[in-house]
């Protein structure tokens, strides 16, 4: 069937407002951390900690976790550094304690409670909700968009490197609005929408490829199951990496204050949770997607038999898709050893999330081999 062009412009429209969205909500989440007055329970004594623990006991698994899951420093030093920023510059009054109950509880101006406020899933603070409204606003256009552009091509909307980008970046702010709902972690509307941002203006302007119809080796119903689930799973890794990579420059400014060094980014990193939520809140992105991405990876293998037949011939793309997943399983392995956790994990972490990019990007326009369906001359 012919490509309907009205409906292809009409979606490359959505897209780019979609873009505008993303834009402006960052600039929002932004204005909350510098404006927003940074609310954490934080009391001059005992009495203040245990009036936050049944506050912290209420919230989901994640934010209770306290630094079981977290490095050596995190658990000790970086709780009691946590004191000091958490107050955003206050009289340090507030025992350490108190202030990692706090962290803990993820009680911050992002989402958390003013004071001793019931605990709420939704954001608080003018700055936080417009941003949280322009994030749902652009992920619906952004889904728009996907489906517009399916239907001008009668098919499934990821048949090349365009339209792959446009629907993974989709899947990140997805999975942002879930954790920021579910985990309260409103505070990582800024750093998930930096990437994405770049990543839909970049597709938009070198990446973009007109709608047109799948070359002959894609035209398989395993499109919808193979490249469906790699979708998922790299919106997934996506949020995981960017948790790790601020869990990582919180951690080394905490154990630099609790060494009595200074920290230029200590102003930043106090509108965040301690290391170890972030730690763990990066550790459950991954154990979601890494399944995702083992069942897309055996549903690509049996494609492969479908069309060439054979389930594995070591292409560019099958090695790269192999070797991110022996990094990814590494990963998780030294999240569950003594030892490897905390630092030592999430630098394997990001060697995995090394590997995915270039699987995504590098080998799609770089490499030359079965998979080379990036669109682009």
């Amino acid at each position: 069937m012919p490509v309907n062009t009205t409906l292809a412009d009409f979606s490359n429209g959505l897209l780019l407002s979609t873009l505008i969205l993303y834009a402006l909500a960052m600039l929002c989440y932004a204005s909350d951390f510098a404006f927003a007055r940074h609310r954490v329970i934080a009391g001059t004594g005992e009495a203040d900690a245990g009036a936050a623990a049944p506050e912290a006991a209420a919230m989901p698994e994640l934010v209770t976790a306290g630094a079981g899951s977290g490095s050596a420093p995190a658990s000790g030093a970086s709780q009691a550094g946590a004191a000091s920023l958490a107050i955003g510059g206050r009289q340090g009054s507030a025992g350490a304690g108190t202030a990692a109950v706090a962290g803990a509880a993820g009680l911050t101006s992002h989402g958390g409670p003013s004071d001793n406020a019931p605990a709420s899933r939704w954001p608080s603070g003018f700055w936080l909700r417009l941003a949280f409204g322009l994030t749902c606003t652009g992920v619906v256009l952004h889904v728009l968009a996907i489906l517009t552009r399916g239907l001008a091509e009668h098919r499934v909307p990821w048949g090349n490197m365009y339209e792959f980008i446009g629907a993974f970046t989709c899947m990140a702010v997805l999975v942002l609005i879930a954790a920021s709902v579910w985990y309260r972690a409103y505070y990582m509307g800024l750093f998930v929408l930096l990437p994405v941002v770049l990543a839909l203006g970049i597709d938009l302007t070198w990446i973009y490829t007109p709608a047109g119809a799948l070359v002959p080796a894609l035209q398989s119903y395993w499109i919808a199951i193979h490249v469906t689930a790699m979708i998922v799973a790299i919106g997934l890794f996506i949020f995981g990496a960017v948790v790790t990579t601020l869990y990582l420059l919180t951690d080394r400014s905490q154990r630099r204050l609790a060494a009595g060094l200074p920290s230029w980014s200590a102003g930043i990193w106090r509108h965040l949770p301690v290391p170890s939520i972030l730690d763990r809140l990066s550790y459950r992105s991954v154990l979601f997607g890494f399944p995702v991405w083992t069942f897309g990876v055996m549903a690509g293998a049996i494609w492969a038999d479908h069309a060439w037949g054979r389930y594995w011939g070591w292409d560019p793309k099958e090695t790269w898709s192999f070797i991110t997943w022996v990094v990814y399983a590494m990963f998780l392995h030294a999240r569950a050893t003594a030892g490897w956790r905390g630092r030592r994990a999430a630098w394997i972490h990001l060697a995995g999330f090394a590997c995915l990019m270039f699987n995504v990007i590098g080998v799609n326009l770089w490499i030359t081999g079965l998979h080379s369906y990036a669109g682009m001359s």
